[in-house]
C-alpha cells in the first residue's frame, strides 16, 4: 500500500494530468484511481431540517394530516411552526367579533339577516335592536305603536334595573319590547333575567374559544 507521502504524490500529478474543471469531477477522479479513502469520496448527507418548533408539533401535523402550504412561518423561534400555529392554521381566520347588542344579533339571526352590512348608531357605530327592527316583517300587528320610543329615553326603569343595564351594557333599545312588571310598569331586574342570560352565554362562549387560542 502507498505511503501517505506517494499518496500525495500521485493525487498532485493525476490533478496535473487531468485538469478537472471543478471539486466534484476531482473526487470522482481521484476517488476511481483509488487515491482517497470511501468517506471523502462519498458525497456528505444533507441534514433535514424540521419547519417545526418540537416533535409534540410534528406529531400534531400528523395525527391533524395538516399540510402546511410552502413558505408558512410560525411564530417560534426561527420561524418554526408551534402547536398553536397549527391549531389556528386548522380553525382557519377569526371572525371579526361584531360590534352589536345581544338583541340585535339574536334578531337578524331568528330573521336571516347580515348584520355586518348594517351600520349602527349606536356609540362607537355600535348596532343596536332598533336599527336592524325595520330589516324584517314585524312579526306581531301594532308592535311598532305598542313598543314606545325605540330610543329608550322615555321608558321607565329601576334604580336596580340601571345598574343591570350598565352592568351588562345593556343598552335602552334592547328593552324596547320587554314588559316591565315594576310600578307602573317600570323594567326590574327580573324582566332582564333572559336578556341577561342570554349576553352571560355569549360571553362564555368568547371566553372558550380565547383559551382554546392560548392552548
Amino acid at each position: 500500500m502507498a505511503t501517505s507521502a506517494q499518496t500525495h504524490s500521485l493525487i498532485i500529478d493525476e490533478l496535473l494530468r487531468a485538469k478537472p474543471a471543478d471539486r466534484d469531477t476531482a473526487i470522482a477522479l481521484l476517488a476511481a484511481k483509488g487515491y482517497l479513502p470511501k468517506k471523502l469520496s462519498e458525497k456528505p448527507k444533507e441534514k433535514k431540517v424540521s419547519l417545526f418548533a418540537s416533535k409534540a408539533a410534528e406529531d400534531y401535523a400528523l395525527a391533524k394530516f395538516i399540510e402546511l402550504p410552502a413558505g408558512f412561518k410560525g411564530t417560534a423561534n426561527n420561524d418554526k411552526v408551534s402547536v398553536k400555529d397549527l391549531k389556528q392554521f386548522a380553525e382557519g381566520p377569526k371572525k371579526d367579533k361584531v360590534n352589536a347588542s345581544p338583541t340585535a344579533q339574536q334578531f337578524c339571526r331568528d330573521n336571516g339577516l347580515d348584520i355586518t352590512k348594517v351600520a349602527g348608531s349606536g356609540e362607537g357605530g355600535k348596532v343596536l335592536l332598533k336599527d336592524v327592527k325595520g330589516l324584517a316583517p314585524v312579526a306581531k300587528k301594532g308592535s311598532d305603536s305598542d313598543s314606545g320610543s325605540e330610543s329608550g329615553s322615555g321608558r321607565k326603569v329601576t334604580s336596580a334595573a340601571a345598574k343591570v343595564m350598565k352592568t351588562y351594557e345593556i343598552d335602552e333599545a334592547d328593552i324596547v319590547d320587554i314588559e316591565g312588571t315594576g310600578k307602573n310598569g317600570a323594567v326590574t331586574p327580573k324582566d332582564l333575567k333572559e336578556l341577561v342570560d342570554m349576553i352571560k352565554a355569549e360571553k362564555s362562549g368568547e371566553s372558550s374559544e380565547s383559551e382554546s387560542d392560548e392552548d
